[in-house]
C-alpha cells in the first residue's frame, strides 16, 4: 500500500515515540530498575486507593457501568467533570472559567498535535505560519507534532550562572521575534527535560506579545501549577482569555 504525506509523516521515526517505546519495553521486562524519567503517571498509593474504590463501587453499580460503558460523552468531554473542573480553579484563582472554556482530550500529545496544526501550517490563503518556541531546549515531543515541515521557530536562551555548579535558561527577548507569520506561540512550565521554569514576569511578558500580535500563547503545565505542582521555585498558573492553558491529568496519577 502507498501512504500519502500525512500517512509517511504519522509512521516515521519519531523521537516521542522512541523514547516511550525504549521505557515501555524496559518496564515490561520484569527487572528491577530505576525509572529516572519518561513522564509516566506516579505512583501515589492515597491517589489508587482512592481509584480503586471508585472502580469497585461501579462494578457493583448498573446506572454507574451503564454510564462507563454504554454511554458516549460529548466532543468536549465529561461534562459533571468539566464543571467541577472550572469550579475548582475558579475557587482558588479567580479567573472567571466557565465550562465552555475547558476541553479534555486524549492525553497531552493529542492536545498539541491539534493546536499545533490549528495555529500552523498553511492558511489557505497562501500563508504558512509557524509555531513560536521563545526557549530552547524544548520538550522533544513537539518537534514531530506538525503535518507540515519546518512548523517551529525557536530561540535561544540566556543562560545566567547563579552558582558553581548551577545556571538557569532566561528568555532572551532581545533576540525573540513574533511576525505576521507567526500563528502561536507554545512555552511549557517547567521544561522537560531541563526542569527550567519561566518566571511569572518573563510568563507576563510573553502574554503581552501574544496579546499585541493577536495570537494565542500556548502553556504547557503538565508538570506545573495549579497541578500537579512538580515545581521548587514560586510560579504563578495564570488563564485568560488570550492564554491556552494546558493540564496533564496522569502525573497526578489519575487514569
Amino acid at each position: 500500500m502507498k501512504l500519502s504525506a500525512f500517512g509517511r509523516k504519522f509512521t516515521a521515526e519519531a523521537g516521542i515515540t522512541s523514547l516511550m517505546d525504549d521505557l515501555g519495553n524496559a518496564l515490561a521486562s520484569g527487572d528491577e530498575m530505576i525509572m529516572m524519567g519518561g513522564g509516566n503517571p506516579g505512583h501515589i498509593p492515597q491517589v489508587q486507593a482512592r481509584v480503586q474504590s471508585v472502580l469497585a463501587d461501579l462494578v457493583t453499580s448498573q446506572e454507574g457501568m451503564r454510564r462507563l460503558v454504554g454511554i458516549y460523552d460529548p466532543p468536549q468531554g465529561e461534562k459533571q467533570f468539566i464543571a467541577s473542573l472550572a469550579e475548582l480553579l475558579n475557587r482558588e484563582y479567580d479567573w472567571g472559567l466557565k465550562p465552555e472554556n475547558i476541553a479534555l482530550t486524549n492525553g497531552s500529545q493529542a492536545a498539541f498535535f491539534m493546536l499545533f496544526n490549528m495555529f500552523g501550517g498553511d492558511y489557505g490563503d497562501g500563508s504558512r505560519k509557524h509555531i513560536l518556541l521563545p526557549l530552547a531546549p524544548e520538550y522533544i515531543g513537539y518537534a514531530d507534532a506538525g503535518i507540515e515541515p519546518g512548523l517551529f521557530r525557536a530561540f535561544e536562551p540566556e543562560i545566567t550562572y547563579t552558582g558553581d555548579h548551577e545556571f538557569k535558561y532566561r528568555l532572551d527577548f532581545d533576540a525573540i521575534e513574533v511576525t505576521e507569520d507567526t500563528g502561536a506561540i507554545c512555552v511549557s512550565r517547567p521544561t522537560n527535560p531541563t526542569g527550567n521554569v519561566i518566571t511569572d514576569n518573563e510568563l507576563a511578558r510573553l502574554e503581552y506579545l501574544a496579546k499585541k500580535h493577536d495570537v494565542p500563547l500556548i502553556v504547557d503545565g503538565a508538570y506545573g501549577t495549579p497541578f500537579p505542582n512538580l515545581l521548587f521555585v514560586d510560579a504563578r498558573p495564570e488563564w485568560n482569555e488570550q492564554i491556552v492553558l494546558c493540564l496533564s491529568l496522569s502525573k497526578l496519577g489519575l487514569p
